[in-house]
């Protein structure tokens, strides 16, 4: 049963940071004037049955690993340069294997926001603060690991820039700290103890987080882009593996109106270690009242200046 447990446990880990790969919206630098708003859904899924190993080295599992979610993303512009977000998965995961299979659904991890912009024109600079933590799941359903995420909550800060490029698109990114935790305790390195009943000082991990966005109008209605998100390991509790993952994509935005967009896209590991390898495809509509233009973002909606 060890060899299983320990098969399930690095799918299950990164369930949570998959979970919230987004579409066109989330963490752009451009903010949201007072009572502006963007929000759309999405439905995404991947199948997934290789992992990257500690030397990046791509293996099987042993393990199907399958994920169906359909995501809600709001943002709303507050107050003066302060843009709140809420984001919360719908998911359904599933195992199979030699000997087992088992099914997961639910809500994950919901996500609370808030983005203060230090430039809001052509070129915008703004920090954003997130926090996730776990919608209700249970972290340890049972002894096989058949729940939606890691359990752990999850406190990230970091700056997002972005700018209009060429007059008809724009380019942004973002890069930041973000720390995992059970709870607040003490740093422990070393081995666990059995039958410690403080594990949370076991369950920790701080990572640098890293995103980046190209886009391009290529008609008055299509927009097409490529996409990169990236997790890198400081440190880590013993309970938890060092963890990297890096991966790119590309998304095809199609604008009804002013007020409707629809879109598709999709995303693959390209490198990493202690991570799943995925290819996930999405698709979704985003429904948005801004006064941004076009130039400023996936959350832009009216004609360019």
């Amino acid at each position: 049963m060890s060899h299983v447990r320990a098969r399930i446990a690095l799918p299950s880990l990164m369930l949570a940071a998959f979970a919230t790969l987004a579409g066109p919206a989330h963490a752009g630098p451009w903010g949201l004037a007072h009572n502006d708003w963007y929000s759309n859904l999405e439905g995404n899924a991947f199948s997934a049955h290789t992992s990257l190993l500690s030397d990046g080295t791509r293996a099987d599992t042993g393990l199907v690993i399958e994920q169906r979610a359909l995501v809600s993303t709001t943002e709303v512009g507050w107050k003066h340069r302060i843009t709140v977000l809420f984001s919360l998965p719908a998911m359904s995961v599933t195992r199979r294997g030699p000997g087992l299979q088992g099914t997961a659904t639910g809500f994950q991890d919901v996500q609370l926001g808030a983005r203060w912009n230090l430039i809001n024109g052509p070129t915008a600079a703004a920090i954003e603060i997130d926090w996730s933590a776990p919608a209700g799941y249970n972290r340890s359903l049972d002894s096989l690991g058949y729940h939606l995420g890691d359990g752990l909550q999850e406190l990230a800060g970091g700056i997002t820039l972005g700018t209009g490029v060429f007059g008809r698109g724009f380019v942004e990114g973002s890069f930041g700290y973000g720390r995992r935790y059970l709870g607040i305790g003490e740093r422990d390195k070393g081995p666990v103890v059995a039958g410690d009943p403080h594990i949370a000082k076991y369950l920790w991990a701080d990572h640098l987080v890293a995103s980046g966005d190209l886009a391009l109008w290529m008609t008055p209605s299509l927009l097409v882009g490529g996409r990169y998100k990236g997790v890198i390991s400081l440190s880590s509790g013993a309970m938890l593996p060092e963890t990297n993952a890096h991966l790119a994509g590309g998304i095809v935005l199609y604008r009804v109106d002013e007020r409707l967009d629809v879109f598709a896209g999709s995303w693959s590991t390209v490198s990493g270690k202690n991570a799943l390898h995925i290819d996930q495809g999405y698709v979704g509509m985003a429904f948005h009242k801004t006064t941004l233009h076009r130039l400023q973002g996936f959350l832009g909606s009216k004609p360019s200046p």
